[in-house]
């Protein structure tokens, strides 16, 4: 029968991948130089693959390393939360208050399932949430101003830590008697006519769309640019405006008279993650309410 590889192995992976360097990684877990270069030979046997290799005066990781780091850590993270609110933090009997930086349409789609189950896990916690404001986002946790934030960050710094919440499509959404439903709805059409970009959280999604414009010779005329999703709405019903928005915001606001269509270009889903900074991944009541967002945004999805 084959020997299963010993689990804390992937401590070890994370370790040299965060640290990129055997001396490091070992200090990193507390442990032996030794015992980590063992662990990296045992790593290498398992992966068949190098994954730390010498280049000019430094090591550097292999790509197979990044890959399978950024395959386990999701799962390492939240073994490591539900160990340490297991043993170290009583949810039920603290008073913390834990602060939230997001967009109203990630509190939008986020908040009522976390207000839902809150009250009965941790009647004395409180969380305190930040409303996002266009350029401040992930810098927001280098400086210590809030614990969290909820958004759509593709490449955060090396000292932030994240974990995947929910996914969201991009749709656009525009009045009932728009002149655009009179005609086939195409590249042309959604060009046609001035659109709304949202500044805040989904820029991110904004840039990437006109970069997919870009590389096809054509762009879009942004006609009004705004911060709060749940508005974007009202100004689109006054106006010829297109708002291009998360389908969880547009699907609300169908009912109200507006029509959905696709966005007529290949664009990537919005990828909602939680963000912290490195100092709290110790931090046995953040690792709780960590391990909580990620539950429950998971039943936010299922539901929705």
């Amino acid at each position: 029968m084959e020997k299963i590889p010993d689990l804390n192995l992937l401590l070890h992976l994370d370790a040299l991948v965060r640290c990129a360097n055997v001396s490091r990684a070992a200090e990193h877990l507390g442990i032996t130089q030794s015992a980590m270069s063992a662990a990296l030979s045992r790593l290498r046997r398992v992966f068949n693959d190098p994954l730390l290799v010498r280049e000019a005066n430094a090591t550097v990781l292999t790509d197979r390393a990044t890959a399978l780091a950024a395959q386990f850590r999701p799962l390492l993270e939240q073994w490591l939360d539900v160990t340490l609110e297991r043993g170290h933090f009583d949810p039920a009997q603290s008073r913390r208050i834990f602060t939230l930086y997001a967009s109203d349409y990630v509190q939008f789609a986020l908040l009522p399932a976390l207000a839902a189950t809150l009250t009965d896990e941790a009647p004395n916690i409180s969380l305190s949430v930040v409303p996002a404001k266009p350029h401040h986002g992930l810098a927001m946790l280098e400086s210590n101003h809030v614990e969290f934030v909820a958004g759509y960050y593709p490449t955060p710094g090396s000292t932030l830590r994240m974990r995947p919440l929910f996914e969201d499509q991009v749709v656009c959404i525009v009045r009932e008697g728009h002149p655009s439903l009179d005609k086939d709805w195409s590249l042309d059409a959604w060009l046609c006519y001035g659109h709304i970009d949202l500044a805040a959280h989904t820029r991110n999604a904004g840039e990437l769309l006109d970069r997919r414009l870009e590389q096809m010779g054509k762009r879009r005329s942004v006609r009004m640019t705004m911060s709060s999703y749940l508005a974007a709405p009202s100004v689109v019903a006054r106006s010829d405006l297109i708002a291009n928005l998360p389908e969880s915001v547009a699907l609300q606001f169908a009912r109200q008279g507006f029509v959905l269509r696709p966005v007529p270009i290949a664009v990537p889903p919005i990828r909602i993650s939680l963000y912290w900074h490195e100092r709290y991944q110790n931090d046995a009541g953040h690792a709780w309410f960590r391990h909580y967002v990620t539950r429950n945004a998971k039943e936010t999805t299922t539901n929705g």
